[in-house]
This record gives structure tokens, C-alpha cells and sequence, in this order.
């Protein structure tokens, strides 16, 4: 494809479907490439996880991620994730912690037929895995809420579509989480997220502070502001900062230290602000896509829940009704009766939530009771209040994730019943990761579990590392605490809930309680369970075989990008950002775009003969790797000099100079590479020699 000079920069400024077809030609062309043999699986990885394909746990069979942009869920997509998850896939829909939806055992060559269907009916999974800007989370109430200044699941979609496809966020060090708040109260969690945007009034001015840093994981780490105010006009900027921050600093070598967190340790947290700021100010005059204006509210005072259900009095006098919905599950037969109540009640649009619940906004007061009724009758509940039940939420675990290390989602199922037949457990979270990276956000929970293994007698047998007292919406980590064997953990977690509740003092959370006991009174409270041994100590919830141990090898999430798809994004990044400051009238950012270009192309060339090059390296030095590599060739080379020689004089005719290598580059790495050799050598090169 030629990268003909814009007239305008509408190329540019344009807003982004979530949902395109050619996603589905550019899929198929990778899974061609693959079952041909052409690619290696870890080239095949990370290209199928960008387009929300992941390999499960068990082989030949795919997990799909759905990308839900804000938790927005049109009714009509409900419909079409039920139509594939019955067709193409094995068992429930998964609402996960990241507002996605997740469906399972999907064989790999009808991954394109299911594709299609998503892609015609407006829903997409393009970037809801690999290296790129993740799902963007907001709060569970946003578009409902009396307390917030803007729905912040608007600003999520908008945020999505002004970043979906974007060369620069292809192939990053690593993935990158995003969240919105609608409001000062940060019920979207922004402590949590790499990137994030909480709406707040400055000066009379409605706009947002951001953050930036955050995450958990095995070393968890609250975020830090970064900008203090900015505009929704600026959003798009700053996502952008993020980005170029990300690409020029992070860490592509050690892909388990590479995600924003890390920089903030590696600059410490001053150097960072400036870093992000000056990349800020460098990209916030560029244009940047179209993107739709927010709404803004006045706000009004109203109850706030942790993990908010039932029915909620929203800000434009309907009501929004919060499903619970048990660990997330939800088979077709519910997902397409839940349409069905839907559209009787008058709602077009549902919320996912980061605790794996629904929530069905502008419902109108006479249609309550009756959607109520038929939410119950399908198997789910609209409870009075989140003190009236037990908060469980869980990742998958083993069931199907490849990293698993315990089968988290089936000790969930028996904590969610223990839970509901105990009075004490009511508005208590317990959050379950199936190992230490935390998908389950067993950081942030009243009581949290990671699993591990650990051996008793020699022999491996699954574990839970207990966590008290995180809070999302704070950042605050929950405190660590004892050991237990998997098969002992609803014990543990019956013998916690009734210390809490005989020995908290008035007004007392589970944090205060635990930093009080500390980890000898907590150690004290599981004393019963030391030395206690069962027969399937050894066998985890919900598995019929021996425990495995931990499984060997790196999950999807980290699969390296192929460095010639990655140069060539950013070569395309560097022409792109040629036209935008061309068109804001900033010549000499234009030129430097316009070196970082011919940099990335010609880093891509010479990747393609095998030559491997460094970040550390300066242009000089791959100019001249060039040169040696394709000696002789003088497409490349003319291509290569025309645009060094244009870098100084006529914008435009730079402009078409660095176009032009960008493409002989590409022309070089589709032709099939010819070997030549002399008569005497064809034989070594056969392989038929000495």
C-alpha cells in the first residue's frame, strides 16, 4: 500500500469504527501464514492476541476476548456475543475484571468464521489482548450516576475509537491499562491503571487530572499524577505522550519488567512527570482523530457503594438495575433472555462492570418490578443492597488460562456458596487470582487469594496467599498474610469472616482489623488448620487428577512482537506524525518525524536479512548496516539516499521522499528472498556437502 501525500489531514482526523472488516482480511492472512508454516507460534501469538485471540490451557482451542470499550453493551451485541458463544464455543460467557466479555473453546480454524459475525454486527476484539492499549475501563455507575461530571464510560468508547489501529500502539513493550472516573470519587480505579482520567471542575472549567504508573501484579504499585488538568480537546494527546513514553523508554528485553510502573521506579516518580509532560506539550498542538464531544453534568450528592447492585436512582430520574451475576458467567440461553428483557423494558444499553456484573440503564419506574421478576427467573438476582450479599469475584484460573497455577474460578464456586449461606459474609469481598498476576484483583479485596504452589511432604499441592483489606478505589494494597493449602481455603476464609465479625470494633474495615491482630493474631485465627489433612489435599477444586504444579513457560499476555511488523508501524507512525505537524505548521517536528521514519524503515530492512539492530543505535550506524546489507541493490540504496538528500530542503518533497523508502522497504520484505551462489557452491547450499 503507497502512502500517497494527504491534501488535508482528514486521513488523520478521522474517527474509527470499533468494528472493521479488513481486521478480518488482515486475521485471515496471519492464520494463512501460520497453518502454512510460514510463522513461528511465537510470531503467530503476537499477532492473534491483537485481534483478542488467545490459546487456552488446553490445545487446539481458543479463548476469544471481546472488547468492551467503557463496559458499553449495546443490547444488539449481547446478541451477537450469545449467536457465537453458541455456535463456535463450549460453555458460559465470562464478564472479566476488565469489563470484557470472554468465551471459550473456539477451534482455531473457525476462529475467522466467528470473527466475521462479531466484526458484521459492529462488535470487535481487535487489541483486546497482546501489546496495545487494552480495554479502557470506567466506573460501574457511569451514565447513570448522580455524582458524576461525565459518563465515563462515554469517554472510554470515545478514548477506544481515537486509538483503535493506530500504528504507534501495535506492538508496545507491553500492554497498557486504561480507566476513567466520572468523578472525583474514582470509582473506576485509576490507582490500579497504567494510564487514567478522572473527571474534575477547575476554576469553572469541567476537564480531567490524569495519572499514570499504576498496576499490580506480582510487584503492585499505585499510580502517580502526572497533569493536573486537561481538557477532553487534550485527551487524545495524552494518551499520545503515553504512548511515545512507552515506545522510547520501556523495557522490549525483560518483557516481565516493561509495563509503565516500571519507568516510574526507573526515573523516579519527579523525572517521570517531566518526561511525560514534555512529550505532552510536544504532541498536543498535532491534530489528532475526530473524536465526538462529552456531556457534561452538574453533579448532585448521592450514596456510593464499593461494588454497587440492585436498583440505583439515576441522574436522569430512570433507574439503573444492577445484576449480579455469579462470578461472571452467563450461558447464550441467559445472554439472549436478558436481550429479551431488555428490549421489553425499553433498555438499549447495558454496562459491564469490573465485578463481573451487569447493569441495565433507563429503566423506567412502571417497567421495574416486572424486569426485576424475569432477571430472577433466569437465575440471577437484583439484591436490595451490596450489604445484603457476599462480593465474589474470580479470574479462570486452570480452567483455561496457560499461566494458571490453580484452579481459581471452581474454589470460587464454593466460596460463593459458603458465602451465601453465611450471614457474616454479607458485603464482605473476597477476590480469587489462579497466581500471582492478579486478573482475579485479589490486591484490592476485603479478603483476597492467590494461588501458588507449595509442597507438603515433598509432594507439590495448590495454595492460596491471603490478602486484607485492599481497597480500588484508594490503591491500597491488601496487606499480606498466611499460607493455606487450596482444599482448606473456605475454611480459612469461614474462620476469618467470624473472628471479623466477633472481634471488630465499632466502624472497623477488615485493613484496620488485620493491622491490628497483625500476622500473629491472623496466623492464630487459621491455627486449626495446621496439621489438618484431607484426601484431596493434594487434588485441586473442581480437577479429578493430581495437582501439576505451577505450569512451565511465559503466558500470551507476553509474547514478543515480530521487530519487522513492529518498525514498520513505527515507520508509518513517523509519516503520520510528518503530515500532523505539517499541518499545524511546527516544520521542524515534521523533519525529526520524518528521520524517525527513515530510521524505522530502514531498521526494518536490514531486520529482514537477519541484521539485528538496537534502540541505542543512531541513525548513522543503521544508515551504514543498510548500506553493507544491500550493497549493489539500488533500489534501496536510491531510495535510501533520495530522502536523506531531501531531509534538509522542500517539506513536501521530503514528505514524498521518506513515503517512498517506507514502501521499497515494504516491496523488499514481500519479494521472496533469491539467493545467489556460484556453480561450485549449489551443492553446501542444497545441503549435500561434506
Amino acid at each position: 500500500m503507497g502512502h500517497a501525500a494527504p491534501t488535508q489531514v482528514a486521513q488523520v482526523n478521522q474517527a474509527e469504527p470499533l468494528a472493521r472488516m479488513s481486521d478480518l482480511a488482515e486475521y485471515r492472512v496471519g492464520l494463512q501464514h501460520y497453518l502454512a508454516g510460514d510463522w513461528d507460534d511465537e510470531r503467530w501469538t503476537a499477532y492473534r492476541t491483537r485481534y483478542g485471540v488467545y490459546g487456552q490451557k488446553q490445545p487446539g482451542v481458543q479463548m476469544i476476548r471481546i472488547k468492551v470499550p467503557g463496559g458499553v453493551l449495546p443490547v444488539s451485541w449481547l446478541r451477537a456475543i450469545s449467536a457465537v458463544n453458541r455456535e463456535y464455543a463450549v460453555g458460559d460467557g465470562h464478564i472479566t475484571t476488565r469489563q470484557d466479555i470472554q468465551i471459550y473453546y473456539v477451534p482455531l480454524k473457525r476462529t475467522p468464521d466467528l470473527l466475521e459475525y462479531l466484526y458484521s454486527n459492529g462488535v470487535t476484539t481487535r487489541e483486546a489482548g497482546g501489546s496495545t492499549l487494552r480495554n479502557m475501563n470506567a466506573c460501574a455507575l457511569a451514565g447513570a450516576c448522580p455524582r458524576e461530571l461525565v459518563d465515563a464510560g462515554r469517554v472510554a468508547e470515545v478514548l477506544a475509537r481515537s486509538w483503535i489501529r493506530n500504528p504507534l500502539v501495535q506492538h508496545m513493550p507491553r500492554k497498557a491499562k486504561f480507566s476513567v472516573s466520572g468523578c472525583g470519587t474514582d470509582c473506576g480505579h485509576s490507582a490500579l491503571h497504567d494510564l487514567a482520567f478522572i473527571a474534575v471542575e477547575k476554576d469553572g472549567a469541567k476537564g480531567f487530572r490524569v495519572t499514570a504508573g499504576g498496576g499490580l501484579g506480582a510487584l503492585p504499585r499505585a499510580a502517580i499524577d502526572v497533569l493536573p488538568f486537561v481538557t477532553e480537546d487534550d485527551l487524545p494527546a495524552v494518551v499520545e505522550a503515553f504512548a511515545r513514553l512507552h515506545q522510547r523508554y520501556s523495557n522490549r528485553r525483560d518483557r516481565n519488567a516493561s509495563r509503565m510502573k516500571f519507568l516510574v521506579k526507573r526515573f523516579g516518580e519527579q523525572k517521570f512527570v517531566e518526561l511525560f509532560t514534555e512529550d505532552f506539550e510536544r504532541v498536543r498542538g498535532l491534530p489528532q482523530r475526530a473524536q465526538a464531544k462529552l456531556a457534561w453534568r452538574t453533579p448532585q450528592e448521592a450514596p456510593v457503594a464499593r461494588a454497587p447492585v440492585g436498583v440505583v436512582e439515576a441522574h436522569d430520574g430512570s433507574k439503573a438495575v444492577v445484576l449480579s451475576v455469579p462470578l461472571g458467567l452467563l450461558s447464550s440461553d441467559q445472554m439472549d433472555r436478558l436481550a429479551d428483557i431488555a428490549d421489553t423494558a425499553g433498555v438499549t444499553e447495558m454496562r459491564t462492570t469490573r465485578d463481573q456484573n451487569l447493569v441495565l440503564l433507563g429503566v423506567a419506574e412502571e417497567k421495574l418490578a416486572a424486569l426485576v421478576a424475569a432477571v430472577k427467573a433466569i437465575g440471577l438476582d437484583v439484591p436490595a443492597s451490596a450489604d445484603d450479599v457476599p462480593d465474589v469475584v474470580s479470574c479462570p484460573g486452570t480452567t483455561t488460562c496457560r499461566i494458571g497455577i490453580n484452579n481459581s474460578q471452581s474454589f470460587a464456586r464454593q466460596a460463593l456458596a459458603s458465602a451465601n449461606a453465611d450471614p457474616l459474609a454479607k458485603g464482605i469481598s473476597v477476590h480469587v487470582s489462579g497466581c500471582q498476576n492478579s486478573c482475579g484483583l485479589h490486591h484490592v479485596a476485603d479478603f483476597g487469594l492467590h494461588g501458588m504452589a507449595k509442597k507438603i511432604d515433598g509432594r507439590s499441592a495448590p495454595h492460596y496467599q491471603l490478602h486484607f483489606g485492599g481497597d480500588a478505589r484508594t490503591g491500597l494494597v491488601g496487606l499480606t498474610g498466611p499460607i493455606v493449602p487450596a482444599r482448606l481455603a473456605d475454611e480459612a476464609l469461614a474462620l476469618l469472616r467470624q473472628s471479623y465479625g466477633d472481634a471488630k470494633q465499632t466502624g472497623e474495615g477488615v485493613r484496620a482489623w488485620a493491622e491490628r491482630l497483625g500476622k500473629p493474631g491472623l496466623a492464630a485465627i487459621l491455627k486449626p488448620l495446621d496439621g489438618k489433612t484431607t484426601d484431596d489435599l493434594f487434588i485441586d477444586w473442581g480437577d479429578s487428577n493430581l495437582f501439576p504444579g505451577a505450569p512451565p513457560g511465559k503466558g500470551e499476555c507476553a509474547a514478543a512482537s515480530g521487530s519487522e511488523e513492529l518498525y514498520a508501524d513505527l515507520a508509518d507512525d513517523g509519516l503520520i506524525t510528518l503530515d500532523r505537524a505539517q499541518f499545524a505548521g511546527d516544520e521542524a517536528h515534521a523533519r525529526a518525524a520524518g528521520l524517525d521514519a527513515i530510521l524505522y524503515a530502514a531498521r526494518r530492512l536490514v531486520d529482514v536479512r537477519g541484521v539485528l539492530t538496537e534502540d541505542s543505535q543512531t541513525l548513522d550506524e543503521v544508515l551504514a548496516l543498510v548500506r553493507g546489507t544491500f550493497a549493489g541493490n539500488d533500489d534501496v540504496l536510491g531510495a535510501l539516499n533520495s530522502a536523506l538528500a531531501a531531509k534538509d530542503g522542500d517539506l513536501a518533497v521530503f514528505r514524498e521522499a521518506v513515503a517512498y523508502l517506507i514502501d521499497t522497504a515494504a516491496a523488499v520484505v514481500a519479494a521472496p528472498l533469491v539467493v545467489e551462489a556460484a556453480v561450485g557452491d549449489v551443492d553446501a547450499l542444497l545441503g549435500m556437502g561434506e
